[in-house]
């Protein structure tokens, strides 16, 4: 039996598994859009906030991915998903977001108020998510917040993701420094986290966990989530982890892949490697 006939259902990490950059990993186009044909169910789940799920939609569907918007859930999604759910109204409620335009958007549909400059200093919520022009003054304007009694939420703790030119800052960077100026630990909603897994499962009704895995190039926030969720857990060798960091880990996937190809093969091929065994 072929790996990915071992599962109805796949959760699927972008950055470093599809692409990386503009450029699409070794076969994952091909290898997604024929898994797809084989009526396996797909969500692109990224903790990645910097684009809308339409943008990731476009950008997988110029590679040649087959996709639309609802198969998408980013982080930022999924933090405005978690607030809606744990606050019953927030219309009166306002909020101090550092992060890009999605993000914001995204905050704007649970009905927060977003704030910023000195009004920011009150502000009821502050929520992080990485962009490129992080200034000092924000992070500032955050602690300040926090100290005065904000409730503080972060879209996930990566601390760098894969480009051309190799390992470059992400939230958890910026994260660790509000954090420490602050005094206080923020509620994070990506991977590893629950989270972020519980609204997968809310949004795209997928099938029973033992039918369903995520594929992912982290150890640390993709297989870790995977194993804290219940459901299995692949890792491709194509972005952040290599194989030389297998043995140092004492997270464990349960499958090892090569590239999303071997998706495609018998397990116990060359390429795919069972780690519990």
């Amino acid at each position: 039996m072929i790996l990915a006939d071992l599962f109805d259902c796949f959760l699927i990490d972008l950055d470093g598994v599809v692409y990386v950059d503009d450029k699409p990993t070794e076969g994952s186009v091909e290898t997604i859009n024929r898994l797809k044909k084989k009526g396996k169910l797909i969500t692109f789940v990224t903790n990645n906030p910097g684009r809308t799920a339409q943008e990731y939609s476009e950008k997988l569907r110029i590679m040649g991915v087959e996709t639309e918007q609802g198969d998408i859930l980013t982080s930022a999604m999924a933090i405005a998903f978690h607030l809606k759910s744990e606050f019953s109204e927030l219309g009166d409620k306002r909020a101090y977001v550092i992060g890009s335009k999605a993000l914001k958007d995204e905050v704007t549909l649970t009905g927060l108020k977003i704030i910023d400059g000195e009004e920011a200093k009150t502000a009821d919520f502050v929520i992080l998510g990485s962009h490129p022009e992080f200034h000092y003054n924000e992070m500032k304007l955050a602690t300040i917040a926090i100290r005065n009694g904000a409730l503080f939420y972060a879209t996930n703790r990566d601390p760098a993701y894969p480009s051309s030119e190799g390992m470059v800052p992400a939230t958890g960077a910026m994260l660790a420094a509000i954090e420490v100026a602050s005094g206080k630990k923020a509620v994070v909603v990506g991977k590893p986290e629950v989270i972020m897994f519980e609204v997968a499962l809310t949004e795209n009704l997928h099938k029973e966990k033992h039918r369903l895995a995520i594929i992912g190039d982290c150890l640390d926030t993709d297989i870790a989530g995977g194993k804290n969720s219940g459901i299995a857990t692949i890792l491709t060798l194509t972005g952040t982890t290599k194989e030389e960091d297998l043995a140092d880990s004492d997270i464990k996937p349960d499958y090892v892949i090569r590239n999303l190809t071997d998706l495609l093969k018998e397990t116990g091929e060359e390429g795919i490697a069972d780690a519990q065994s």
